[in-house]
């Protein structure tokens, strides 16, 4: 892991080892490049996953962060190696006022859906995406869910995360028979 860790170290200048996974963040303009060259020349054919975070002081429901964030979506993959342990993470920021990035279809067609649920969960357009459409909620749905500011009314009844409702045992009839006799 550590000859992986150091040759890409040499063609990633901001590269991180951390619990056997390499971390990588690279500016949004060099998303498609540093994809391209972790599969060509890295041999990372196996895309796992991609996901994003919504970071905001701006929360409607539950607590604030503690210390203030630069709002923006930060976007995750991770990729591997099927020949051996080898993980790395990538991750890039992109502006909250124009949500959009070049789309890794092309490139890794496991990301297909992955980038639709970004899409949709979080208004993040993948440009170039061949089908860029809803994969969950219904028709006619409006807004994001997975937005910081977005306002679920279940959480409104019931906040979440909120203290475990558990419901108290029945009392014992003080019979030592079984209800089945």
């Amino acid at each position: 892991m550590e000859n992986f860790f150091n040759k890409i170290k040499e063609s990633f200048t901001n590269t991180t080892l951390e619990f056997e996974t390499i971390n990588i963040t690279v500016d949004s303009i060099d998303w498609i490049d540093t994809h391209k060259k972790l599969r060509d020349e890295f041999n990372l054919k196996f895309f796992s996953w991609l996901s994003a975070v919504d970071w905001d002081n701006d929360v409607s429901v539950g607590e604030a962060p503690k210390e203030s964030v630069s709002p923006n979506f930060e976007i995750i993959t991770c990729l591997s190696d099927l020949a051996n342990t080898n993980l790395i993470i990538v991750s890039t920021k992109i502006d909250k006022s124009d949500p959009k990035i070049e789309s890794l279809v092309e490139i890794y067609g496991g990301a297909n859906w992955h980038e639709r649920e970004a899409y949709e969960m979080f208004g993040i357009n993948f440009e170039n995406h061949p089908n860029l459409e809803k994969l969950y909620l219904p028709d006619g749905y409006e807004g994001n869910p997975m937005l910081k500011s977005f306002e679920l009314i279940s959480r409104e009844v019931k906040p979440w995360p909120g203290e475990v409702d558990v419901e108290g045992m029945p009392e014992e009839s003080g019979s030592d028979k079984s209800p089945d006799g």
